[in-house]
C-alpha cells in the first residue's frame, strides 16, 4: 500500500505539473492505467448534451482503433456512471444489467473500474479503466482510482484556466493591434489586417464580412481571410436546413454543425461548418455581420467567441466608415475631373470644331462638283462629331448631378462593378422612357436581374462579352442579357435564377434562360409595368 501512495503522489505532481489541456487528459489515462495495473484505461470527455464528445484511451492499438470506427457515446454502463456519485467497480462487466456490449473488433474486457471526473461542481467526463492485471480491481483500486478522479479535475481546472489566459492575451493583444492600425489613417486597405487579428484572436479557420441578404436567404462574402479565401472572396452560402433570417434580429448567432451550399467561381458544393455571426449593421432587407468559421471536422464555436469577435466590431465599422470617405472623397475628385473635362470640351473643342465647319462650309460654297460634295461630307462629319461631344458632356455632368438616384444610373454602377474583370466591358442600352415608368418595388428587381445574370456571366460561363438591354415594350419593361460564354448548362438550376423566376412572376412577367444558337446564354425577364406608370403610346389597349 506504501508502494501505491508513493506512486500516487509521483503521478499527482506529474498531472499538476502540466498546463497544456490536451497533454493533461492524455497522462491521466495513461498514468491511470499504471497506477492500477489495467490492461485498458479511458477518459471520456462530457458535451453540452450530457454525452461524449471526445474520447481518450490507453491499451488499444490504432488498427484496432480504426477497425471499432465510432466512439463511444456514453450509453448504458458508461452512462450509468455520469450520474454515479461513487466510483463503480465490477469484477465481470458482461454480468452488468446496463451493458450493452461492444462494437465488432473490440478487445475482450471483463472486470471495470469508473470514477467521475468533477471539476468543481460540473461533472467534466469519467475515468474508466478495464481487465486488472490483478484479476479484478480491489477497494484500494477504487479508493486510488477516486483519489485520482480528484487531482485530475484539479489539473483540469489549472489546464483550463491557463488556455484561458492565454486566449484573453492573445485577445487583447490583436485589439491592441487594431487600435492602432484604426488609428493610422492609411490609404492600403485595413480590412485584410483586421480580419486576420480577429481570426488570430478566436483561433479559427476562417474570419469574414458578410451581408445576410433576408428575401433570398442567402449570405454574401463582402471581405474573407483565411482558410481558402481565395474561392470564398466571390461567393454566396445559403442554408439547408435553417433560414438565416433567424440571424437578422441584431443578436449574435453560434450556428455550429450548419449545413450550407456554397455558389463559388468553380460552381456549388455542400459543406458543413461551425459558424459564428455578430450583426453589426443594417440597410433595408440586409444586415452586414462579422463572422469566423471552422470547417466541420475543427473544433465548434462557443459563447465566449461571441465576445471576442463583437470586441472587434466597431474598429470594423471605423475602418468601413473610413474607406467610405475615401471613396467619396476620389469620386468628387473624378467628379470634379470630369467636370474640368465637359467644361474644356465645350469651351475649346466644341467652338473650334464649330469654327472649322463654318469655314469648310463657306468653302463649299465657292466650288462645284465633286470637291462641294466631299466638303459637304466633312461638314456633315463635323456636325456628327459636335453632337456626339455634346452628349458626352450632358453624361458627365449628369453623373456628377444624380448618380445612383435613378434606375438607369444604378444599373449602369452594378455594370460597371461586376464587368469590370471583363476584356470588354458590357454593352448597356435603354429603349425607352425607363426612368420615367419604374418605380421603385421593379427598380429593386430589375437590378437584381442584371447582377444575378452578370455574376453568373462572369463566374461561371466564362463569357468574354455581354451585352444588356433594358427596354419599355408595350405594358412591360424587359431585361435582355446575351452573353457569349459557354451556355447555361446546370447555371439554370441555381437558387439565384430561381430567384429571378419568382421576381417575374411577382410584377406577371416572364423569364427565360436558353442556350443562344451562336453559342452562350440568352437570358430574358420582363416585369408589367403600373398602371399608372404606363406611358403614353405604350399603353396597352
Amino acid at each position: 500500500m506504501q508502494s501505491r501512495l508513493h506512486n500516487l503522489i509521483r503521478v499527482n505532481q506529474a498531472i499538476t505539473s502540466d498546463l497544456d489541456l490536451d497533454s493533461v487528459l492524455h497522462r491521466i489515462v495513461a498514468m491511470a492505467a499504471e497506477l492500477m495495473n489495467a490492461e485498458f484505461a479511458g477518459m471520456g470527455v462530457l458535451g453540452p448534451d450530457r454525452e461524449i464528445e471526445k474520447f481518450i484511451h490507453s491499451g488499444i492499438d490504432p488498427e484496432v482503433e480504426l477497425a471499432i470506427g465510432r466512439q463511444p457515446e456514453g450509453k448504458g454502463l458508461l452512462g450509468a456512471i455520469i450520474d454515479a456519485p461513487r466510483p463503480l467497480s465490477l469484477s465481470a462487466l458482461g454480468d452488468d444489467p446496463r451493458s450493452i456490449g461492444f462494437p465488432p473488433g473490440h478487445p475482450s474486457m471483463t472486470s471495470f473500474l469508473g470514477a467521475q471526473i468533477r471539476v468543481r461542481d460540473e461533472i467534466y467526463g469519467n475515468l474508466y479503466l478495464a481487465n486488472s492485471r490483478s484479476g479484478t480491481f480491489t477497494a484500494e483500486d477504487v479508493e486510488l482510482a477516486e483519489a485520482l478522479a480528484a487531482t485530475a479535475g484539479i489539473a483540469i481546472e489549472n489546464a483550463r484556466q491557463f488556455d484561458e489566459s492565454i486566449r484573453r492575451e492573445r485577445w487583447s493583444r490583436a485589439l491592441a493591434e487594431a487600435a492602432r492600425g484604426v488609428m493610422v489613417d492609411e490609404e492600403v486597405e485595413q480590412i485584410p489586417r483586421l480580419l486576420e487579428r480577429m481570426r488570430d484572436a478566436a483561433q479559427t479557420d476562417v474570419a469574414l464580412i458578410c451581408s445576410i441578404d433576408e428575401e433570398v436567404d442567402e449570405v454574401i462574402v463582402e471581405h474573407v481571410v483565411g482558410f481558402n479565401s481565395a474561392a470564398l472572396a466571390v461567393s454566396r452560402a445559403r442554408p439547408v436546413d435553417m433560414t438565416f433570417s433567424q440571424c437578422t434580429g441584431g443578436d449574435a448567432a453560434v450556428l455550429n454543425g450548419v449545413s450550407l451550399v456554397l455558389d463559388t467561381a468553380e460552381g456549388d458544393f455542400a459543406t458543413q461548418c461551425h459558424l459564428l455571426l455578430v450583426p453589426f449593421a443594417t440597410t433595408p432587407g440586409r444586415r452586414t455581420a462579422l463572422c469566423v468559421a471552422n470547417r466541420g471536422t475543427g473544433p465548434e464555436l462557443a459563447e465566449r467567441d461571441v465576445e471576442v469577435v463583437r470586441s472587434f466590431t466597431s474598429h470594423v465599422g471605423v475602418v468601413l466608415d473610413r474607406a467610405e470617405v475615401r471613396r467619396t472623397r476620389q469620386r468628387v475628385a473624378m467628379l470634379e475631373d470630369r467636370n474640368r473635362i465637359a467644361r474644356d470640351l465645350h469651351d475649346h473643342v466644341i467652338q473650334r470644331l464649330f469654327a472649322t465647319g463654318l469655314s469648310l462650309q463657306a468653302t463649299a460654297t465657292q466650288v462645284d462638283g465633286e470637291p462641294r460634295r466631299r466638303l459637304s461630307d466633312l461638314v456633315h462629319e463635323i456636325d456628327g462629331a459636335i453632337t456626339q461631344i455634346r452628349q458626352s458632356i450632358y453624361a458627365l455632368n449628369r453623373d456628377s448631378l444624380t448618380a445612383g438616384s435613378t434606375p438607369r444610373s444604378r444599373v449602369i454602377e452594378i455594370v460597371e462593378r461586376i464587368g469590370g474583370t471583363l476584356p470588354r466591358r458590357p454593352t448597356v442600352v435603354f429603349d425607352g422612357p425607363v426612368d420615367l415608368v419604374t418605380d421603385d418595388d421593379l427598380s429593386h428587381d430589375v437590378e437584381a436581374v442584371v447582377s444575378e445574370a452578370l455574376t453568373n456571366a462572369v463566374r461561371h460561363s466564362g463569357a468574354h462579352s455581354i451585352d444588356v438591354e433594358i427596354a419599355v415594350v408595350d405594358h412591360s419593361l424587359t431585361v435582355l442579357v446575351l452573353d457569349d460564354g459557354r451556355g447555361p448548362g446546370p447555371m439554370a438550376r441555381r437558387s439565384g435564377l430561381s430567384n429571378l423566376e419568382m421576381r417575374a412572376r411577382r410584377h406577371d412577367g416572364t423569364f427565360v434562360v436558353e442556350e443562344r444558337p451562336t453559342g452562350g446564354t440568352s437570358l430574358q425577364w420582363s416585369g408589367r409595368l403600373r398602371a399608372d406608370r404606363t406611358p403614353a403610346g405604350h399603353a396597352h389597349p
